[in-house]
Formats: C-alpha cells, sequence, structure tokens
C-alpha cells in the first residue's frame, strides 16, 4: 500500500508466520484496506527502525500483533521492539480506544504484556486466524477495522473477499452468517445480491462444463458407481453454501428480497435440462443443486409456515421444457429421482449408506454386493435428510422434530407438483400423458409408525378450509378447489406406496 504515512493498519509478526501474514494481507487487500508491513514498505537502504517508528506512531490507526507458536518461542525478535513501541502509544490513548489487536493464528495464549493501569494484552479481545472459524473471524476483523478506519460498514468487497478466500467447510458457515447480517438491512442488499451470485455462478461453472461429462466412465461396474457417487458428493459441497444462505432466507427474507435464491435456483434447473451429449449418469447429475436448492427452500419454508416465501421461491420460478410450448414450474423439471436416473440404483443406495455411516464408498457399496444388506426405501431422501441436517440445526435442533419437518416439506411438495399436474391436464389436455409428481420420499413408509405428514396436512385444510395457511399464501392460486383436488390426487399414490413399502 506504498509507503506514503496515512490510514493504515500495521501488521507485527514474526518471519516464519510469513504464510499466514500473506493469507491476512490478501484479505484486507480485497477489502481495500491499506496496510504497513515491513517485507512490503521498507525499500533498500531504509533506516529500518526510523520507518517502523513512523509507520506505528504516525499514520496506523489499528496495529494488528499476530502471535503464534513462533512468536512465543522467539526470547529476541523484531517484533517484540515493534511491540513495545505500540504499548508506548496504546498508553497515551484514552481508556476503551481500540486499536491493539491481537491476532492468534493458533490456539496458544496471547502473551501477558504489561499495558499499564493494571490491563494485559491478554485482557484485550483476540481474533482467532485459524480452524474452522478462520474465515468469519477475518470478516469480523475486517468490519471492526472499518469502523476504526472511519468507514460506517465494511464494503462490499469485504465480504465477497473473506467468501472467495474459505475453504469448502468455512464458505457454509460464513455464507450463513453474512446473509443473516445482510438480509433485513436494506444498505446491504446489494452486497448480500452479489455475495448469491458469486455462490451461484461457482455452482453453474461447474453444471456449463461439458468436458465433466463426455467420455466413457470405464472400469468396473463397482468402479463407474463408486466415480458417480463421489461426482455427487462433490456436487453437494458445492452446492451447501448456497443452501445455507438459501435457508435463512427463506425463514426471514420477505418475497421482494428473494430474486437473487429464486434465480440461482431457477439457473441451477435451467443448466440441468440443457441438452448436451456424453454420459447419462454424469449428465442427470446436474439436476442436484437444483433438486437440494428446492427441499432446502421447501423444508425452511414450511417449518416456518412461510407460505409467501415458498411460492416465490419454488412455485412461481419456471423453466423452459423442449417437449411443453409453456414454461414449466421447476419442481416439474427436476425432482429427488432426476439426478440419478442415468444410473442403476445402487448408486443412490450407496451414497446413502456411504454419508449416513461416515464410511467410504467402496466399502459401503459392499454391503449391498457382497454382504447383502436390504436397500433404503428411499435412498435419495435418506441422504438429503442427513445432509440437509446441519444446515436446519438452528430452526430444528430436536432430531425428532426435524424429521417430522422433512416428511412435511416432502408432502408439500409433493402436493404442489400434483398441483402442476392437474393444472396442465386442464390448460392442454393432449399433452402428456405420462404425467405425475415424483415428489415421495422417507415420508412414504414414515406414514405408517412415526406419523402420516400427508394425513396432517389434509386435516389442516379440512378443518381451516378458505383459511389455510397454504391458501392464503397464494398457492394453488388460492383456489380452494384446486388445493382439494391435488390433496386428493397426491394421497392416492401416496398410500398405493406406502403400501408397497411396507414389503
Amino acid at each position: 500500500m506504498g509507503d506514503e504515512v496515512g490510514k493504515h493498519v500495521f501488521i507485527s509478526y514474526v518471519r516464519e508466520d510469513s504464510d499466514e501474514v500473506d493469507n491476512l494481507c490478501s484479505v484486507l487487500e480485497a477489502a481495500q484496506i491499506p496496510y504497513w508491513r515491513d517485507r512490503k514498505d521498507l525499500g533498500p537502504g531504509d533506516a529500518w527502525r526510523a520507518k517502523i517508528r513512523a509507520a506505528i506512531r504516525d499514520g496506523s490507526l489499528v496495529f494488528l500483533a499476530c502471535f503464534s507458536d513462533n512468536s512465543r518461542a522467539r526470547d529476541k525478535s523484531y517484533m517484540n521492539e515493534e511491540l513495545t513501541l505500540a504499548i508506548e502509544e496504546f498508553r497515551q490513548m484514552p481508556p476503551g480506544r481500540v486499536w491493539l489487536i491481537p491476532v492468534r493464528f493458533d490456539a496458544g495464549d496471547v502473551p501477558e504484556w504489561d499495558l499499564g493501569a493494571g490491563r494485559l494484552l491478554s485482557d484485550l479481545n483476540y481474533s482467532d486466524l485459524f480452524g474452522k472459524e478462520h474465515m468469519a473471524q477475518a470478516a469480523r476483523l475486517v468490519t471492526t477495522i472499518n469502523r476504526l478506519l472511519g468507514e460506517k460498514r465494511p464494503d462490499p468487497a469485504t465480504a465477497l473477499a473473506a467468501v472467495e478466500q474459505a475453504t469448502s467447510a468455512d464458505r457454509v458457515d460464513l455464507l450463513k452468517r453474512l446473509t443473516k447480517e445482510m438480509l433485513l438491512d436494506p444498505s446491504r442488499r446489494i452486497e448480500l445480491d452479489d455475495l448469491v451470485s458469486q455462490e451461484v455462478q461457482r455452482v453453474l461453472a461447474v453444471l456449463k462444463d461439458n468436458d465433466r461429462v463426455t467420455g466413457r466412465l470405464g472400469g468396473t461396474n463397482e468402479e463407474q458407481i463408486v466415480r458417480i457417487v463421489e461426482e455427487a458428493r462433490d456436487l453437494w459441497t458445492l452446492s451447501e453454501p448456497f443452501c445455507a444462505s438459501l435457508q435463512v432466507a427463506s425463514r426471514w427474507g420477505a418475497p421482494e428480497s428473494l430474486t437473487p435464491w429464486a434465480s440461482g435456483i431457477r439457473s441451477f434447473v435451467t443448466a440441468a435440462t440443457k441438452v448436451v451429449g456424453g454420459t447419462s449418469a454424469l449428465i442427470e447429475l446436474r439436476h442436484l443443486p437444483g433438486m437440494v436448492s428446492i427441499m432446502t427452500a421447501a423444508l425452511a419454508c414450511t417449518s416456518s409456515s412461510n407460505w409467501v416465501n415458498l411460492k416465490s421461491l419454488v412455485v412461481d420460478p419456471s423453466v423452459r421444457d423442449r417437449y411443453e410450448q409453456k414454461p414449466t414450474p421447476i419442481i416439474d423439471a427436476t425432482n429427488p429421482y432426476k439426478p440419478f436416473g442415468g444410473t442403476t440404483d445402487w448408486v443412490p443406495n450407496a451414497l446413502a449408506r456411504a454419508t449416513t455411516t461416515g464410511r467410504d464408498v467402496e466399502d459401503s457399496l459392499k454391503d449391498f454386493t457382497e454382504r447383502r444388506q436390504g436397500k433404503y426405501h428411499t435412498p435419495v431422501a435418506e441422504w438429503l435428510h442427513h445432509v440437509l441436517r446441519p444446515i436446519f440445526s438452528d430452526q430444528c435442533p430436536d432430531e425428532d422434530a426435524y424429521s417430522a419437518e422433512f416428511d412435511r416439506a416432502e408432502v408439500v411438495l409433493g402436493v404442489l407438483a400434483q398441483d402442476v399436474v392437474n393444472v396442465r391436464a386442464v390448460t392442454n389436455p393432449g399433452g402428456r400423458s405420462w404425467d405425475h409428481p415424483y415428489w415421495y420420499g422417507r415420508s412414504t413408509w414414515r406414514s405408517r409408525g412415526d406419523g402420516n405428514a400427508l394425513s396432517d396436512l389434509l386435516y389442516e385444510f379440512e378443518t381451516q378450509g378458505s383459511q389455510w395457511g397454504p391458501l392464503k399464501g397464494g398457492l394453488f392460486g388460492g383456489d380452494e378447489g384446486r388445493a382439494r383436488a391435488a390433496l386428493t390426487a397426491y394421497q392416492t399414490s401416496f398410500d398405493d406406496l406406502a403400501r408397497r413399502r411396507m414389503f
């Protein structure tokens, strides 16, 4: 950031931590925060002590003291001299002034340097730039620095930079937290939209990569199954941060604020329905991001009875269908079975077994092929139920309640998909003759002993009539007759599946 004196962050560290400081500086640069670092800002022949003293005393509005086992192991270091100068400055500042911020690169203690007036360096709030919370803590640190530099709020680049730097695991927690912070703040709407758009583009880049689906799989049948399962898991890892943000938006957003997520889901389904050449099993897997996003939105909305948001996210969006003249709703264009339509049922069963048990795919597949264990009634639903659980830990902390809400979301999607089929049969009587909804899952076999989510939904409709929440939220066109027809038709196929899955 140059060597001119001005507002900046001074970074103090030992050379052994240069890699960690590089990561910190990349976030600061992306957020357009000026900083002073000895390796960058000291030129040949500079009087380094004088330059550092000036950088600390004359231009530094924030002093970051970075600690690790490397710094703790050093009896002597230039960092200690910098910290001594910083403490001299800090002692002259009024009580409560935030200027000196400890940063930890590992779980070791912040040293107990004497700050005067009975204060120790270890008493100050510090930032942990390591572990699972690394990027979330980095985002909070940048927020604090912006405030100290005189910014009312972080530049939009701050959140984007923090998320872009995050690992897959960090992205999920960070996207969820940032969505909570920004969603109800109108001044941050553009920033949030950019954040969601960034995630959507990450997923679309993979879905539109035709090289991923061309060519033969090769290998034995077992090796091909393992390859497809691993591809499915990769697609879920890619989609999970978007789904984490979607869960928050579905609960707390207003319909007019949900456009980035609704557009994202529609884009996923559109990309999956595009005709391309290649291996059918890999081509069909492209439906996975759209399908899991629809289920995420449905589970979040139904468990909070937010029917208007459900309408905005999964009923109103539509895509072009090559078999129809009119656009078709996304819940008709994809379903839980679509991603696995190009392969045998070994794939979803191996996926579900490996995910729920935590074992590797090869060993999980042997449960069926060698150990002769029975397959799941609804393997895709079992997998979905498991992978979505962490995202909904705040909304459904109780395991039984989560399972009940998952069943409810399944049947709501099924009834809504049935409504699409019914409406098409009336408006286009010569259309597809094989139409029926495919949103069935765990709720079918659980209905015999763990509560019948469809029966509960029917009871609500019969007792509440026109005041039923989904109708008041605009589902089924707000038409009581349409709702009754969809519920009745879906119940017939649901009960038939439930009976068959008893044996």
